[in-house]
């Protein structure tokens, strides 16, 4: 069973360095394995946050487009292994 999400961080109002900041902001204060969702409002912005996941070392889960927003599932890295949802692909770094 995956772990429940710890935090939501609605950027689909906010810039894609809005939306990171807010994620390296709740991700440090969690253990690795640790997971998050992620609302964004834009197709670039999705595209940073991934790129910032993956270059820290953490999972992207779940990638979903419902309506007008983008909602990401983003597993802390670290020690630990990164929780399988079934029907989707973890991209590990």
């Amino acid at each position: 069973m995956p772990p429940a999400v710890a935090f939501t961080v609605d950027g689909t109002a906010l810039s894609c360095k809005g939306a990171i900041a807010k994620l390296e902001t709740e991700f440090s204060q969690l253990p690795s394995g640790s997971m998050a969702r992620v609302l964004l409002g834009d197709v670039l912005t999705r595209i940073d946050v991934r790129a910032w996941a993956h270059r820290k070392g953490h999972s992207v889960v779940q990638d979903a487009h419902r309506d007008e927003v983008f909602e990401l599932l983003i597993v802390k890295g670290g020690d630990s292994v990164a929780p399988t949802i079934p029907g989707t692909t973890v991209n590990r770094p």
